[in-house]
């Protein structure tokens, strides 16, 4: 009996050995990378379980009872942001190490190189595979159009009309239509399709036969002959010869009239120009922006539009330099003499005689750069100041702003309290404590060596 008895005991400290390292083993199976992917099969419910006021009947699968309670951390998909080892796909979140290509598909993942995902579905990669709706096609010797497959070709040339397939060479698509027609100049007439030659589409969808050795075109919806009638703005008019043409809905003979937007005025003489609907003589009237002006007596040249900006001259709200003397349209006036007025982005402006060589434009507005008065002006980007000059007060532009240099500096169009400040992009900086380097400031200890590498993002102390 005393000689079983540590036989006994030997046998079971083998088997609780056995017992612990079973154990240990489950443990670390339990802790598997690839429980991870099974821990995230349970459904979104039960990760959101410990969040929420919501109490479910989850029923548990399988493959969730086999998985660790501890793998499972409470998780919100969507809209929870995942980390770099968690992917979210529809209502579920993977853990994990995954691949560089990883991509959702559903509520699954793949690896984009090795599988493809066409509406949700996972398909193998196959060569010359693509997606044509849910399903796969291969694009070497089929085409999808819309989400059918067909055929292709052995010439490879079917194109798609919506959902459907056809032959350019024997059809045509209109609006989602297929016409089979026999021809080589086709088009479209509404949903049908139709030979040129033989046919005229009236605008309405209605093909009606061409009349034989005629030139036809159609004039709002009415087959007309070309040779005897014109479409002018929809009305059919006669045309008697070749010096008829249209003015509007009517015509006009164009060797003895004019038409003017619309209007016919017989036409006197070699200086007649159109105003608007009006016709005036150009020796005795400008048209300044549809607008008649007499001109002056005794005047001689053309008249120059200065308006809208852009035209000929120093450029916009400045004076417009006339290559044919004497006169310029500013606006609606008439700007008739170059020392004593000014136009300034089509407003005409009769100049004081004390300031007639230092008046300018800014904006539309006129200034003076008259530096004996106490009141200056100055103009920035079209925006005009005035301010006293003075000891204390010195005015210089900063972008379309105003800034006093004797307090303010200026750095990228930004405006900072005090002068002569060294500016690092649109902040300034301390010489004697800082560096800039590509518009960033950093601290340094006063020794002079210090300055920005190369690409100048920060500086090195040598």
């Amino acid at each position: 009996m005393n000689a079983v008895l540590p036989k006994m005991i030997q046998s079971t400290m083998w088997m609780s050995t056995l017992l612990i390292v079973a154990v240990i083993a489950a443990i670390a199976s339990a802790y598997d990378p690839m429980d991870f992917a099974k821990g995230n099969e349970i459904e979104l419910q039960l990760r959101n379980k410990r969040f929420s006021n919501v109490v479910a009947d989850v029923k548990m699968t399988e493959v969730e009872q086999n998985v660790d309670k501890r793998l499972i951390r409470p998780i919100i998909c969507p809209p929870r942001e995942t980390s770099n080892i968690e992917l979210c796909c529809g209502n579920k979140v993977y853990r994990g190490t995954f691949p560089y290509n990883a991509q959702c598909c559903g509520n699954n993942y793949i690896d984009t190189n090795k599988k493809l995902c066409c509406d949700g579905v996972v398909y193998p990669i196959k060569s010359n595979s693509n997606c044509c709706g849910k399903k796969t096609y291969n694009s070497n010797s089929q085409i999808c159009c819309g989400k059918t497959i067909f055929k292709q070709s052995s010439n490879r040339n079917l194109q798609c009309c919506k959902s459907k397939s056809y032959d350019p060479t024997k059809s045509i698509c209109c609006n989602g239509t297929v016409t089979h027609v026999n021809g080589r100049l086709l088009s479209c007439c509404g949903h049908t399709g139709y030979e040129i030659s033989k046919y005229s589409c009236l605008g309405n969808g209605t093909l009606v036969l061409k009349p034989k050795n005629t030139v036809t075109e159609v004039c709002n919806g009415v087959l007309i002959d070309y040779t005897t009638n014109m479409c002018c703005d929809g009305v059919s008019r006669a045309r008697p010869d070749d010096l008829t043409i249209c003015c509007g809905t009517g015509t006009f003979n164009s060797s003895n009239q004019m038409c003017c937007n619309g209007t016919v005025h017989n036409y006197t003489g070699n200086v007649m120009i159109c105003c608007q609907k009006s016709l005036i003589d150009s020796n005795k009237h400008a048209c300044c922006n549809g607008k008649i002006i007499p001109r002056p007596i005794n005047s001689v040249g053309d008249i120059n539009y200065c308006s809208p900006p852009g035209g000929v001259g120093s450029g916009p709200g400045h004076i417009f330099e006339s290559f044919s003397p004497y006169f310029t349209c500013c606006g609606d006036n008439l700007l008739t003499n170059y020392t004593t007025q000014l136009c300034c982005v089509n407003k005409l402006y009769n100049l004081d005689p004390n300031s007639l060589y230092d008046s300018y434009c800014c904006g539309d507005k006129i200034y003076s750069l008259n530096t004996n008065s106490k009141k200056q002006q100055i103009c920035c980007e079209d925006k005009l100041y005035t301010f006293e000059q003075n000891s204390k007060n010195q005015g210089s532009c900063c972008g379309s702003a105003f800034y006093n240099q004797y307090k303010q500096s200026c750095c990228n169009n930004t405006i900072i309290k005090g002068s002569n400040i060294n500016c690092c992009g649109n902040r300034g900086y301390n010489l004697d404590t800082e560096v800039c380097c590509a518009g960033k400031i950093f601290k340094h200890d006063k020794v002079p060596a210090n300055r920005c590498c190369n690409p100048p993002s920060s500086i090195i102390i040598y």
